[in-house]
């Protein structure tokens, strides 16, 4: 077994964690399933700094991602998106063109 995040492969007694989505089942090693957590809490908490700083980590532990963890990873991160702020970005796109 491997880690979908980063695809380091699963040592002895070592535990994954283990989420469904869309039928299918996604294995994460406790350092990436650590960073989703600490990532989501980030973004509860309002800190934007270390929501940002966490977010970076974790695009750079993903070099070796399976395709089904990027359709979670992009569905997980736009449930944090409120919706003001998909207007200031519809703007700035807007304003660039």
């Amino acid at each position: 077994m491997k880690c979908d995040c980063c695809g380091r492969k699963k040592k002895l007694f070592e535990s994954f964690a283990q989420i469904t989505f869309d039928g299918g089942k996604l294995n994460f090693c406790a350092e990436c399933n650590d960073l989703a957590y600490k990532v989501r809490d980030a973004h509860n908490e309002a800190d934007e700094a270390k929501y940002l700083d966490l977010l970076d980590r974790w695009e750079k532990r993903t070099k070796k991602a399976s395709p089904l963890f990027k359709v979670w990873q992009t569905a997980f991160l736009s449930s944090f998106v409120n919706p003001s702020d998909a207007e200031d970005t519809t703007d700035q796109n807007e304003i660039k063109k």
